[in-house]
């Protein structure tokens, strides 16, 4: 089962103050003795961490694993920049990871009857009325079925998702416009599928950029405001941002690039970000372990945490179920849900992804585990040590009790 679920970092790769009080509360064991894991199990996974900073692999990292409800084990390497130890309250960017948010936020919509999965996207967003592929013939004409709100969240719209126009077009609005200014943009490109025929995820996981534009005319407010208000603020995520405030920089750490076959620093640690109008719908979100924690929990318990419910249990499990069945391009033990990948067979209840190749967070039904790993290092970062973070952690659980 476990290294079923390995497949969902090796697909991505292959697709391209008083708040930290209460997060030592929640993180209390020690971490010799964590329930449900073995002390020799623990130790390694401390040692890889610790091994791949002093193999200059990565820069600094943070791991989270949470069982029943809590965070039993919460742990960092390496330094936020130069003689400042690795937080363990760190805000990390999420990356495509992200994607899980804006797919609950889709589900918020569709349960309040704002949207339909099946809506053509040319409802919300006219330019989709426009779309067009090309004939046997090589000329363009409309698709056969228009791009429904499904096709997005299952990336199955046929849409052009990488290649020089679509990157063009990603250097014009990503961080600079809006979502709706790129989507009604990206409609104007030739379309590479017939909606619903082909599973292409891009260079960037774009059509939950689509998607992220229908959640705002839909809504009629940005994705962030729509996200503070029915996620964020009912789960009191007070450290998960889009555009990191000022006074968190200093739980920012420095962000690395590897050049020449070395880290070199990109952004330094504490560096503020500059805001736009522009919300990523495919991996805008920064947060901390502790938000990442509670977020996943509503994942883990069907749509509720400490009594707030946001999603009712059958969407949730909706979300957890393989959508798009002989369209995976992942091999037979993995496939697509709704925001994430999702595991088949004797991996079925497990339900994550992974963000530049830099973080992965990962929630497992068969046993209750919340698992997160993230290390500044910009993409492509370092999938191999993602793999190996998670057939560590699998490999560390203890045997269950008769």
């Amino acid at each position: 089962m476990a290294s079923s679920m390995n497949g969902i970092v090796a697909a991505a790769a292959m697709l391209c103050g008083c708040q930290h009080a209460v997060l030592e509360q929640e993180t209390a064991a020690p971490a010799e003795t964590v329930p449900g894991f073995t002390a020799e199990g623990v130790r390694d996974l401390r040692a890889l961490m610790d091994e791949a900073v002093a193999a200059g692999r990565i820069p600094s990292a943070v791991a989270m694993l949470a069982q029943d409800g809590r965070i039993v084990w919460l742990e960092t390497a390496g330094e936020m920049g130069p003689g400042t130890p690795m937080r363990r309250d760190v805000i990390m960017p999420l990356a495509s990871v992200g994607k899980l948010y804006t797919a609950v936020a889709a589900m918020i919509l569709l349960e309040r009857g704002v949207i339909d999965l099946d809506d053509p996207v040319r409802t919300t967003i006219p330019a989709f009325g426009e779309v067009r592929i090309a004939g046997p013939d090589g000329e363009l004409q409309a698709p056969q079925t228009p791009i429904t709100i499904r096709h997005l969240l299952t990336h199955t719209s046929g849409l052009q998702l990488n290649g020089d126009a679509y990157w063009a077009l990603w250097a014009t609005h990503a961080g600079r416009t809006t979502t709706l200014a790129f989507a009604q943009d990206l409609a104007r490109l030739p379309m590479r599928a017939e909606p619903g025929t082909l599973f292409e995820y891009g260079g960037t996981g774009g059509a939950y950029e689509v998607l992220a534009a229908v959640i705002e005319t839909a809504s009629g407010h940005t994705l962030e405001a729509f996200m503070q208000a029915n996620i964020f603020a009912p789960l009191d995520l007070r450290e998960t941002h889009f555009y990191v405030p000022r006074i968190h920089t200093a739980r920012v750490p420095a962000f690395h690039r590897r050049i020449d076959d070395a880290l070199r620093i990109e952004t330094r640690y504490g560096e503020d970000a500059a805001r736009s109008t522009y919300f990523y719908g495919g991996g805008g979100l920064a947060s901390s372990p502790r938000d990442i924690h509670r977020f996943a929990q509503l994942i883990l318990n069907d749509g509720e945490v400490d009594g707030v419910r946001l999603l009712r249990p059958d969407t949730v499990r909706a979300m957890m179920q393989d959508q798009i069945g002989a369209l995976s391009p992942f091999g037979p033990a993995l496939s697509w849900g709704y925001g994430a990948a999702v595991g088949r067979g004797p991996a079925a209840g497990q339900f994550g992804w992974v963000g530049g190749g830099y973080a992965t967070l990962w929630v497992d039904r068969n046993s209750g585990l919340i698992a997160y790993f993230a290390f500044p290092v910009s993409p492509p970062g370092d999938n191999v040590l993602l793999t190996e973070f998670r057939r560590s952690v699998y490999a560390a659980m203890a045997p269950a009790t008769p």
